[in-house]
């Protein structure tokens, strides 16, 4: 075999190495899902969530999902991770591998509201808040559509933390999520929690 050969013959398996190290890497998605709590299965390490509808302009529950978690890591975590409940609403860090989506870390958001209703929340985007007739404008995650959500004196803001805060303080584009009930048959916003500001 000759210089020239094994040069080639080295840059391609180098290639094949590096091209083999990206689609591994590209493998795993990182990722957050926003959720209901619908049960925890302790012994298949699995989180079963409820997420939004997406059909239409109906807002609801959606098909449930499954998230697995590395049981040595929650093990670590234990004294540090929310308590949770059926029904609790939480945002999830997720890595996916092909089908299987992982959890990495949980919380329980601030708008978990006990006793609320089954598919009464809404997750998604500030469009645009009009003061005039108190509605939030609000773009559903993954379908975007647009939701017209009223706002009232009961209505309470929250950092991710918890921290309360004011409504004027959200912007178009900041990433929320809502429980909300109904006040005759229009929609309006019991607690609103900021996931993310705009361009955060």
């Amino acid at each position: 075999m000759g210089n020239a050969t094994i040069v080639r013959f080295h840059r391609t398996l180098v290639a094949c190495v590096l091209l083999g190290l990206t689609s591994a890497a590209a493998a795993q998605v990182q990722g957050r899902t926003v959720g209901t709590l619908q049960r925890h299965d302790p012994a298949q390490h699995r989180i079963v969530l409820s997420q939004d509808a997406r059909t239409g302009s109906e807002l609801g529950q959606g098909a449930p999902i499954n998230l697995y978690y590395d049981e040595a890591k929650a093990e670590r975590d234990r004294a540090t991770r929310p308590k949770l409940q059926p029904g609790d609403r939480v945002m999830l860090d997720t890595v996916k591998t092909g089908n299987r989506v992982e959890a990495t870390s949980v919380t329980r958001l601030p708008d978990t509201t006990p006793g609320q209703g089954w598919g009464q929340y809404l997750h998604g985007t500030v469009a645009e808040f009009v003061p005039r007739t108190n509605v939030l404008m609000v773009d559903q995650s993954e379908t975007r559509i647009r939701n017209r959500i009223g706002i009232d004196a009961n209505t309470q803001v929250f950092a991710l933390d918890g921290t309360p805060m004011r409504l004027e303080q959200l912007k178009p584009g900041d990433e929320i999520d809502m429980a909300f009930r109904l006040v005759g048959r229009v929609r309006t916003a019991s607690k609103i929690v900021l996931l993310k500001p705009a361009g955060g």
